[in-house]
């Protein structure tokens, strides 16, 4: 067997709407061999059906190469769904990586971002899921995808905070308008460049400005039950940023001074079970290894 680590990512990134995201130290773990038939293991009974993402991205490695396969895979979730915390992403990139690693490496690590953009709709969960640490990613004229990574500055501290619902992709989409005003688009692509460049140099007061989004997180918010008092609280807390991380209802708090036991007691305390958990940038993306038989 085969072992993938698929980590955690935060697409969006506040005004990076579609095209900037970052990988994180959550993580999905398959063990993976080839079988006769799909067979899935330790995954959700609402999940465990050819549908699922691991099998659909196994699937559509082995069109790529070439083969016609099936696959056993063992799954170890730490990335909770319909959070924001990119689960589709992992999904997609262990079942790619899967393929490839099983036929011998066969699919390039461009080849896997090329297929996993291309099932998400946007880049901004798979390029950090796949390559690490933060990215920002476009497609090109000729529909196929490239992404750069971008430097963050040490001093940053990233916690998220995690609430007990759900927030499908497909409300999260659907609560958005049809179009935006010049202005927005304006404001939202400086934001964009700002926000890189306030995370490569530290910038907390830079931070403040350029995480400010208007395009998804005025109306995501919405779907958000307890966003403006949480956000007020870390905020306040810390001198720090709180985004929506993806398309909700997790939050990603953006910060250089820790949260006080006070303000932590204060955010557990509140409606919906919310869960504060201190993560790190995931510096190498998706890892294959050989399965360590115990």
């Amino acid at each position: 067997m085969i072992e993938i680590k698929a980590p955690a990512s935060s697409g969006n990134m506040g005004p990076g709407f579609d095209c900037m995201g970052m990988a994180f130290d959550v993580y999905n773990t398959f063990l993976a061999e080839r079988n006769d038939t799909l067979l899935l293991e330790g995954c959700e009974e609402r999940f465990n059906n050819e549908d699922n993402l691991f099998a659909v991205a196994y699937q559509r490695g082995c069109q790529a190469i070439g083969v016609t396969d099936n696959v056993h895979a063992v799954f170890q979730c730490g990335i909770p769904v319909s959070r924001g915390m990119g689960s589709s992403a992992a999904m997609i990139a262990g079942g790619l990586y899967a393929a490839s690693a099983l036929h011998g490496n066969a699919l390039t690590q461009d080849q896997i971002f090329q297929i996993a953009s291309e099932m998400e709709g946007h880049p901004d969960n798979a390029a950090p899921c796949i390559f690490g640490s933060l990215t920002a990613s476009a497609q090109r004229e000729d529909g196929s995808w490239i992404h750069r990574l971008l430097p963050v500055h040490e001093s940053w501290l990233f916690t998220y905070l995690i609430p007990d619902f759900e927030v499908t992709t497909a409300e999260a989409r659907k609560i958005l308008p049809p179009s935006y005003s010049r202005h927005d688009a304006a404001m939202n692509a400086g934001h964009a460049v700002l926000m890189a460049r306030a995370l490569q140099d530290g910038d907390g007061e830079l931070l403040k400005t350029a995480a400010v989004d208007h395009i998804h997180e005025p109306y995501r918010s919405q779907l958000i039950h307890g966003y403006s008092q949480i956000r007020e609280l870390t905020e306040t807390d810390t001198g720090g940023k709180m985004i929506i991380s993806g398309s909700g209802s997790t939050c990603l708090l953006i910060h250089q001074k820790p949260l006080s036991g006070t303000c932590i007691h204060a955010v557990e305390k509140m409606e919906h079970h919310w869960r504060i958990l201190p993560v790190r940038p995931a510096e190498g993306g998706t890892l294959v290894r050989e399965a360590v038989h115990e």
